[in-house]
This record gives structure tokens, C-alpha cells and sequence, in this order.
């Protein structure tokens, strides 16, 4: 019997350091960028995953300081990665605070179809990532990511510069009245060539006027997953749906449709 426990124990050790380590990715930052665009400094942090290959495909995050602290979302790279439920991808989280003045937001100024800043991502941000950390060029697959007024930004990117972005991620777009105003801007304009993923939740969370975006996205035959809860406009909704963004955004492309 005591033969037969070492032997079950011997065994169970030589798993455990046979078994690979999670490969953990880098986080990288804060990295301050002064943009002549915008005419003052911002900063970001970046993902590069443990199991690194060039070109990278990279995911451009809003409010990115949330994302890492109340989001979780550099662990949650790391486990979907490891396990193998996403390809390697970058993330770059893209602060909205003014980085001398932390108390200071900016996102009031930036998100809501700011064309300066969307030239900043274009001709600034997103040529830096690629030169610096992903091996990026124009073929990689792209896309931008926020919560809230971060996902009426990442409306307005899909239409500000079509093309830059494969996928439009929008977790609880809002508030009402800004997204009926991108909708109606959605309705009467082109497609652009973007897959989106939208989710919301229930009254509390701008259920009413998400449902309208989405029926006009379908109805303009855009690529779209929806998904919808009973929660409310909080990260108690949003943290369990990151990781069906991150999937969505590896796996949906402008010529799919996922429902």
C-alpha cells in the first residue's frame, strides 16, 4: 500500500512539471505618445501575448485604464489565449484620462465622433503599435473595443474611417439619445466594412434604443453578434461578456454573420 501511495504521488508531481505554465503575456506600460493631432500627451499600456508572433492582430480598447482594473482583461487574454479559445492577439489599452491629471477625464471631448481623434488612432497611435510592438501592416486584422460611451466611439470609428477596423466591439452603447443618433447616421450612410458584436442589457441599460441600432444593422445587412441580458449599465454585465468580445472579435470577419 505504501509502495502504491508513493508511486500515485510520484506520478502526480511529475505531471504537475511536465503540465506547460500558462504563457503569460507582457503588459507594457504606461507608454506616453504626445499627439500633434490632438495637442497633448495621452497614454496607453500593451498586451502582447506569451506565445508572440508577428504580425499581431490587435484590438484597440477605450477607457483601456478600466479594462485593466475593474475588466481583468490582461488575465483573461492570458486564459483565452492558453487555452487555446483564441488566437494570439495585442491589446492596446488606450487611456482616457489626461495622464499628468489622472482625475481628468477626456472621453466626453474624444468619443463622440471626434474626427481629431480618430486621426489620432490613423496617423499617430496606430502606426507607433505596429512600428514598436506588432510587426502590424495594412492585411492585419483589426479592431476597436469600448463600454458604454467607449462603444458609441467604436460606432463612430467604423464610419469616421472605414476599413482601419474589421470588428466594432460595443458593450452597452449609450446612452439612449447617442445612440439614436448613430443610428440614424448608420441608417442613412453606406456600409461601411466593419463585423460589429453589441451587447446590453435590460431597461436600465439603454435596452429600448439598442434594439433599434441593431435592427438597422441587420437591416443594412451588416455582419453583427447581438447579445442581450437582463442586466444593467455596470461592470457586474459587462465582465462576464468580455470574454465572448475577445471571441468575436478573433473569429468574426465582414463577410460572416453570427447571430
Amino acid at each position: 500500500m505504501k509502495k502504491r501511495l508513493m508511486v500515485i504521488f510520484f506520478g502526480f508531481f511529475l505531471g504537475c512539471w511536465l503540465s506547460p505554465a500558462l504563457a503569460k503575456g507582457k503588459l507594457e506600460g504606461p507608454i506616453r505618445i504626445t499627439s500633434d493631432v490632438l495637442g497633448y500627451d495621452l497614454q496607453y499600456w500593451i498586451y502582447i501575448p506569451g506565445k508572440d508572433r508577428k504580425p499581431l492582430p490587435e484590438l484597440y480598447v477605450t477607457d483601456g485604464q478600466v479594462f485593466l482594473g475593474s475588466g481583468r482583461m490582461a488575465e483573461l487574454l492570458d486564459e483565452e489565449i492558453e487555452n487555446g479559445r483564441i488566437a494570439p492577439v495585442s491589446a492596446i489599452f488606450v487611456d482616457s484620462r489626461d495622464p499628468d491629471y489622472p482625475d481628468e477625464t477626456r472621453r466626453n471631448r474624444e468619443f463622440m465622433c471626434n474626427t481629431d481623434y480618430a486621426r489620432f488612432y490613423l496617423t499617430e497611435l496606430m502606426p507607433e503599435v505596429s512600428r514598436r510592438w506588432t510587426g502590424a501592416d495594412p492585411s492585419t486584422h483589426r479592431g476597436i473595443m469600448g463600454v458604454s460611451f467607449g462603444g458609441i466611439n467604436s460606432a463612430c470609428f467604423g464610419m469616421l474611417m472605414p476599413g482601419a477596423f474589421q470588428v466594432l466591439v460595443m458593450l452597452s452603447p449609450g446612452s439612449d439619445k447617442h445612440l439614436d443618433v448613430i443610428n440614424d447616421v448608420y441608417r442613412e450612410r453606406d456600409r461601411n466594412s466593419s463585423a460589429i458584436f453589441i451587447s446590453h442589457g435590460g431597461p436600465q441599460d439603454n435596452e429600448a434604443a439598442a434594439r433599434r441600432f441593431v435592427a438597422t444593422l441587420k437591416e443594412k445587412e451588416y455582419p453583427v453578434r447581438h447579445i442581450s441580458n437582463d442586466g444593467g449599465h455596470d461592470w457586474d454585465n459587462w465582465r462576464p461578456l468580455l470574454d465572448d468580445s475577445l471571441r468575436a472579435f478573433a473569429g468574426l470577419r465582414a463577410k460572416d454573420e453570427i447571430k
